[in-house]
C-alpha cells in the first residue's frame, strides 16, 4: 500500500501522534529510525510500519505485513529528525502490573519531576545497562513516549518496564510492602554511596534537575545518600548522577 495524500485517514491519525494528547488518547506512539525500530521486542505490538518511497527497495521488513510506503513529502511530515532514515513504526503503549514487578529482587529507579526528555531517556538507557528491574516516572516529568525521550533511550525502553505518571507515595507504599529498601539521592544524605552495602531489593528516588527531591519525598525514604565528589562542582547532571548511583548499587 502507498499513501500520497495528506487527506488520507491513516496519515492524519498518525500525524496526530506527534501531540501527547493524542498519544495518550489512542495509547500509541511513534518510533523513528532503523535502530529504534529494530530494538522493538516481540513483546510489543507494532500497529503500523511506514517506509519512505526513497527507501522502499533498501529497507527489508521481516515478519510484518502491514507496511505502508509514504511519499517523501508525507514521510518527512511525520518524522522529527533532520536526516530521517526512511523507516518509522506506530507502536502500542505497554501496560505493566506494578505489584507483580516489585516482587522481584534487584534495583528499581524512581524519578521525580525529571523535566528534560534527553535526561529522562538517558536514565532509562542507563537503567537498562545496569539491569534495573524497572523505572518509575512521576507525574510532571517529561513524556516517556516523546520523540526526544525515545531517541535518548536508544531503544532501551523496549527492554525493561518503564511506568509513567506514577504517584510516588503510592508507589513507595507498594514497594515497602515487598520489603524493598528505599534510598533517596540527596545532598542532605549523611552517607556516601560507596560506603553502603546495598540489600538485594532496593529502590532509588532521583529528583528534579534543578531542585532535587521534594522534602516530603525525602521523608518517605528509608535513607538519604549522596555521591562522593571531591572536586569543586556542587552538582552533577541528573542523568550522570543517576548512572553513578546505578553503578554503585549494582557493582557488588
Amino acid at each position: 500500500m502507498k499513501i500520497e495524500s495528506i487527506r488520507n485517514q491513516i496519515f492524519k491519525e498518525t500525524l496526530q501522534l506527534q501531540d501527547k494528547k493524542f498519544r495518550d488518547k489512542n495509547n500509541l506512539f511513534i518510533v523513528e529510525g532503523k535502530k529504534q525500530v529494530k530494538e522493538i521486542s516481540k513483546y510489543w505490538h507494532i500497529k503500523q510500519i511506514f517506509i519512505s518511497e526513497k527507501h522502499k527497495n533498501t529497507i527489508k521488513i521481516k515478519n510484518f505485513t502491514n507496511v505502508i510506503v509514504l511519499s517523501e513529502n508525507l514521510f518527512n511530515k511525520l518524522v522529527s529528525t533532520q536526516s530521517p532514515q526512511g523507516i518509522m513504526a506506530v507502536v502500542k503503549k505497554k501496560q505493566y502490573n506494578v505489584k507483580k514487578i516489585v516482587k522481584t529482587r534487584g534495583l528499581f529507579i524512581i524519578l521525580e519531576n525529571i523535566q528534560d526528555p534527553g535526561n529522562l531517556g538517558t536514565i532509562i538507557r542507563s537503567a537498562n545497562s545496569f539491569a534495573a528491574k524497572a523505572v518509575f516516572v512521576s507525574k510532571g516529568s517529561a513524556d516517556i513516549y516523546s520523540e526526544k525521550t525515545l531517541r535518548a533511550t536508544m531503544g532501551s525502553i523496549f527492554h525493561l518496564p518503564v511506568i509513567n505518571d506514577i504517584n510516588i507515595e503510592d508507589t513507595l507504599n507498594i514497594m515497602k510492602k515487598e520489603k524493598i529498601t528505599i534510598f533517596a539521592a540527596s545532598i542532605k544524605g549523611e552517607k556516601y554511596l560507596n560506603d553502603i552495602k546495598f540489600p538485594s531489593k532496593k529502590a532509588f528516588i532521583i529528583g528534579n534537575e534543578a531542585n532535587g527531591l521534594k522534602s516530603e519525598t525525602e521523608d518517605l525514604a528509608d535513607e538519604l545518600v549522596k555521591i562522593y565528589m571531591p572536586g569543586r562542582s556542587e552538582s552533577l547532571n541528573v542523568a550522570i548522577a543517576a548512572s553513578i548511583i546505578m553503578y554503585e548499587a549494582t557493582k557488588r
